[in-house]
């Protein structure tokens, strides 16, 4: 049975929270373990709102030091040592998190029971970050008006399905499915078995992308290329471009570009302007164009 891979909005819109809305943050839950994306202000309301288990909770990652993606932290931190946390805690985040968090931990003198680990990225670079047996979390860089990076959640098969009939078929042994099942070939003298022609056609390998704040960028595409569920920000509708491109973001026309391209079937926009009140103007607009569209809402959760 495959395992749960899911996305859940707790925050979508750009610097303000207005609207309703919240600045940016999202959970990623695989295998009933929790990763946040980016912490804006009200993430912890948030966490409460829509019953997020902190205690599964143990790795955040910020793609950037923009307020609206990592104004959250303090509080979320700090609420972790009020709740009796003990468990560590992996931050990832560029160079200067670790600077932020332990002048605020300084000056409000606050008490933390628990391990925090903070590991800073070069955002210019690739980082493999291996976070589950089965779950990796690759950074690439982005272009944004401070350093920023995206992250690719990309699960991996550790153990095959084999094919019931090929054991009666082969006679295999206990060691011989025990090797099938980690991905080897069975070789009897001079004989090879293949692997392949013992395991059932395996599921597809699921991933998750996330794009927060970027200017329009194909560059960006080799490292989504193919995710099973993207999510791109989308600042403002098309005809923005522009304003888009002076203030370092993307328009809707510029997002399904890049979903288009890197052969993507679902993408969420969100990081929405305070210009628009209703967001419904996006699926307007969008969806004539990519009918895989989804609009970012807080509270829903998105099958990967």
């Amino acid at each position: 049975m495959a395992k749960k891979f899911e996305v859940t909005i707790l925050g979508v819109n750009s610097a303000f929270p207005v609207h309703g809305r919240h600045p940016s943050c999202q959970i990623v839950n695989f295998d009933d373990r929790l990763y946040m994306i980016d912490c804006g202000e009200a993430s912890q309301i948030q966490v409460a709102k829509y019953k997020v288990k902190r205690n599964k909770l143990d790795h955040i990652f910020i793609s950037h030091m923009h307020g609206d993606h990592c104004y959250g932290l303090p509080g979320l931190l700090t609420s972790f040592a009020l709740g009796g946390r003990t468990e560590p805690l992996m931050l990832h985040g560029p160079v200067g998190i670790k600077k932020f968090i332990d002048v605020i931990i300084e000056v409000s003198g606050a008490y933390m029971p628990y391990e925090l680990v903070i590991q800073e990225y070069d955002t210019e670079r690739i980082n493999e970050i291996v976070i589950h047996h089965n779950l990796k979390v690759v950074t690439f860089p982005m272009k944004h008006r401070v350093p920023t990076m995206g992250f690719r959640f990309q699960e991996s098969i550790t153990e095959y399905n084999i094919n019931p009939k090929m054991i009666s078929k082969y006679g295999l042994s206990i060691e011989e499915i025990k090797a099938v099942k980690s991905g080897d070939d069975i070789l009897r003298g001079t004989e090879t078995i293949l692997n392949s022609t013992l395991i059932k056609t395996p599921n597809k390998v699921r991933s998750y992308s996330y794009c927060s704040d970027t200017v329009y960028d194909q560059a960006l595409v080799p490292y989504i290329v193919d995710s099973s569920l993207l999510y791109h920000e989308a600042t403002y509708l098309s005809g923005l471009e522009a304003i888009a491109g002076e203030r370092m973001h993307a328009t809707l026309g510029q997002a399904i570009d890049i979903a288009k391209m890197a052969n993507i079937d679902r993408l969420i926009v969100g990081h929405f302007s305070s210009r628009y009140s209703d967001t419904s103007v996006y699926l307007e607009e969008g969806l004539p164009l990519f009918s895989g569209l989804l609009i970012g809402e807080e509270g829903n959760t998105y099958s990967v």
